[in-house]
């Protein structure tokens, strides 16, 4: 691959259904544009020990699957537009990439299957998790999955987010553990836990409700969905006070409705509102946020289709 080649990876925001990608039940997530972009370089010297970690640990997976693939990667320089561990699936985003990038690489075709298959099983390894994430990146827009525990969940739905509609992400800059938390969910589930069996059920049906208001492009029916969803994950554990806090602000200052996105406890929380709101709101929000969480911030999104390549774009635009 040409070293002025940018791969640029969505990262994705869940509406409905968290943790039921790997307990068996309906799941509905967008592909978001603020993406990870990764340029190919000749070394290794200016990457972040983060990167480098998992870096390695990617070629590694592709020398045991693939032939003829040298002992020595290429360095990589990473730029993210997501917050960082914020619930937005920026280490699934950062692993597809470094998959594309490699396989661009090293002219290695990859298709979206197969792209999938590795990206799911690389992940399952190290957190057990389910895999709603790299199906929505790599599909792109809106998709309804149901989950399965060990391979990746059974696409059921694959629709254009509404046009018109954006994605307000607010992130708390309070720290979340994916792998923490999916280790507490999985024992609750093997003890037969009475409010994860809540959960389950309240989340489902939030998921189902959110996907029928996608599809009838029914922005206060998708609202109340992620309003039930919200408060199942409240009521299982998964939110915090900081987090209560900024819903607050959110609905009396600017008048939108917060969910958590991801493993809760910390990172960010998403609302949907109409394109011509998007700016009023967020301008809003940043404000009355930024007033009583310092480290907090605002963000407006769009949905996103599948991975793109920026194969114009110079090696400028990677930070570093």
């Amino acid at each position: 691959m040409s070293h002025a080649l940018i791969i640029s990876t969505n990262t994705r925001v869940c509406l409905a259904g968290e943790d039921l990608d790997w307990l068996g039940y309906r799941s509905v997530c967008v592909a978001v544009d603020l993406p990870t972009r990764i340029a190919i370089r000749p070394d290794c010297a200016d990457e972040s020990g983060g990167v480098t970690r998992t870096a390695n640990a990617v070629w590694q997976f592709l020398r045991q699957r693939v032939e003829r693939v040298p002992a020595r990667r290429p360095g990589v320089v990473v730029d993210a537009d997501a917050p960082l561990a914020s619930g937005l699936s920026s280490s699934s985003s950062l692993i597809i990439g470094l998959f594309r990038a490699f396989a661009g690489h090293l002219d290695l075709p990859l298709g979206d299957e197969t792209l999938l298959s590795w990206s799911f099983d690389f992940e399952y390894a190290i957190c057990h998790g389910g895999g709603m994430d790299q199906t929505a990146i790599i599909r792109g827009d809106t998709v309804l999955t149901a989950g399965r525990d060990g391979t990746p969940p059974l696409l059921l739905g694959h629709a254009r987010f509404p046009a018109d509609w954006r994605l307000i992400v607010v992130d708390s800059a309070m720290p979340k553990s994916t792998v923490g938390h999916l280790a507490e969910a999985r024992r609750r589930h093997a003890e037969g836990d009475s409010r994860l069996s809540r959960y389950i059920a309240h989340a489902d049906r939030a998921a189902a409700s959110a996907w029928d208001a996608v599809l009838a492009e029914d922005l206060p029916a998708l609202v109340a969905a992620m309003e039930r969803a919200h408060r199942a994950m409240r009521e299982v554990g998964m939110s915090s006070a900081v987090l209560e806090d900024l819903r607050a602000i959110a609905r009396a200052e600017a008048g939108i409705s917060l969910k958590i996105t991801g493993a809760g406890g910390g990172g960010a929380m998403i609302g949907v509102c109409r394109d011509v709101d998007a700016v009023s709101v967020a301008t809003r929000l940043r404000a009355a946020a930024g007033a009583r969480y310092a480290g907090s911030s605002v963000l407006i999104a769009r949905a996103a289709a599948g991975p793109a390549v920026l194969s114009a774009a110079s090696e400028s635009t990677v930070a570093g």
